[in-house]
């Protein structure tokens, strides 16, 4: 059997014709870029994002396509879209987890509810790019007549399973990151929260289950993808959910890594603790849950290129971050110090930035990136011993991305003392197809 596996990524389209052996036969990329507006807005471009998922399945051998029999998919989130009853964006946008317009409605909710009380029931504290909960306020308080328009409420997989299918959907993880779900029970649609913050509760739709076959693919959609129309589509869900199971992660304990553009690490729990520190969000699989966290990776490393590194070739920065790198492991120190915030903190109320600290006129170019990379680390291994208070680890990571070269995996060896890594390639694309297989 051939799936054509997608992966909406945090910068780009991934695409791979991959059999029931997860063995791929063909693959493809085409990156899309967001919208930077004013007042802390980041959104990305329906066409744009269209764009990318024509071009990279344009790439793919076209015999192949063919045979595709199935379509699984996961995308980046939060991504709040608004949409009419016919699955177009009311707002013109999708928008993005870069985005933290909505600080003042975290406020709001910590003043009218209790930040506190609000974890209890969705798992996490109302951090602005962390659910979806103050934009949905944002809306109701800023923009009111995008809600009245609005027919259902969702993040990316809602619409796109839409335009694939014509059917509507909530997946499983997603629904625990819009904000009024009850992740801490696994229970559905949050009627307190929903009644509290003044919306509707039609505009929640039905939940189900990533991986289960929901609808068919359209002909419309078929014929520019150069697949059958027809052919069964299954439920999208999250990268880093789909990351997991893509990595074999299935049972309490076990650590996912991944370090593309963004820097993020999911460890598997069956025990639904809740914390400031950390994302508690639903897992693929019913009565798992994932203590998340996530940091600036990848974006910024090609910030520092642009800025500081103009110089030289892709190829030569390269071969510069590996010497930087080695240099440090070799000497074992660093008097350069980084707040890893260069995108802000998605696990913060305040408004953090990245600051290096430390400088002085002998500090070098290659001093301030290794800081960096470390102050990845630093958040990235925060994040597992908070988890190591609520669940028995696991000894292995599973590290995906672009990031995990051999140097930059040396570089992590020093932070993650007494673990072993398993570097697993194109985690979430290998996971869209077992949840695929997990319900056939």
């Amino acid at each position: 059997m051939l799936f054509l596996s997608i992966d909406f990524g945090t910068s780009a389209v991934k695409m791979s014709l991959m059999d029931e052996k997860l063995e791929t036969k063909c693959w493809s990329k085409e990156a899309y870029h967001y919208q930077i507006f004013p007042g802390e807005k980041n959104e990305l471009r329906e066409a744009d994002l269209f764009r990318a998922f024509y071009g990279a399945a344009s790439r793919l051998n076209q015999d192949l396509l063919k045979k595709v029999e199935m379509v699984c998919y996961d995308t980046f989130s939060p991504s709040p879209v608004f949409l009419d009853q016919d699955g177009s964006l009311v707002y013109p946008n999708i928008i993005t987890h870069l985005d933290r317009r909505s600080r003042a409605q975290t406020e709001y909710i910590d003043r009218v509810f209790g930040s506190r009380r609000y974890m209890e029931i969705a798992g996490i504290y109302p951090f602005p790019g962390g659910c979806s909960a103050m934009m949905l306020l944002w809306m109701r308080q800023n923009m009111p007549d995008i809600l009245d328009k609005t027919y259902a409420v969702g993040h990316l997989p809602t619409y796109i399973h839409k335009k694939l299918t014509g059917k509507w959907m909530v997946d499983f993880v997603n629904a625990s990151m819009i904000g009024m779900y009850e992740t801490t029970t696994q229970g559905g649609w949050s009627e307190e929260l929903i009644r509290e913050f003044g919306l509707r509760k039609d505009l929640f739709g039905e939940i189900y289950s990533p991986g289960m076959v929901h609808g068919t693919l359209v002909e419309e959609v078929a014929h520019r993808l150069g697949v059958p129309a027809g052919i069964s589509v299954c439920v999208g869900t999250n990268d880093v959910a789909a990351a997991q199971m893509g990595a074999g992660n299935r049972t309490a304990g076990e650590i996912m890594n991944t370090t593309g553009s963004s820097e993020m690490v999911s460890i598997l729990t069956d025990r639904p603790k809740t914390s400031p520190d950390y994302y508690l969000r639903n897992a693929a699989l019913p009565g798992l849950w994932q203590i998340y966290v996530t940091t600036c990776g990848g974006f910024g490393v090609d910030w520092f290129y642009s800025q500081f590194c103009q110089d030289l070739s892709q190829e030569e920065f390269y071969a510069f971050e590996e010497r930087a790198i080695e240099q440090y492991l070799q000497s074992g120190q660093l008097e350069v110090t980084f707040d890893p915030y260069l995108a802000g903190d998605r696990q913060s109320l305040e408004k953090r930035t990245g600051a290096w600290h430390g400088l002085t006129l002998a500090t070098k170019r290659e001093d301030l990136l290794v800081a960096y990379l470390i102050g990845i680390q630093q958040v990235m291994t925060a994040a597992i011993d908070r988890a190591e208070q609520v669940t028995k680890l696991k000894g292995t990571v599973k590290i995906s991305g672009g990031m995990a070269t051999e140097s930059y995996l040396r570089l992590k060896e020093r932070f993650y003392q007494g673990m072993a890594f398993d570097v697993v390639d194109d985690c979430p694309i290998r996971g869209n197809v077992e949840l695929a297989k997990y319900y056939m």
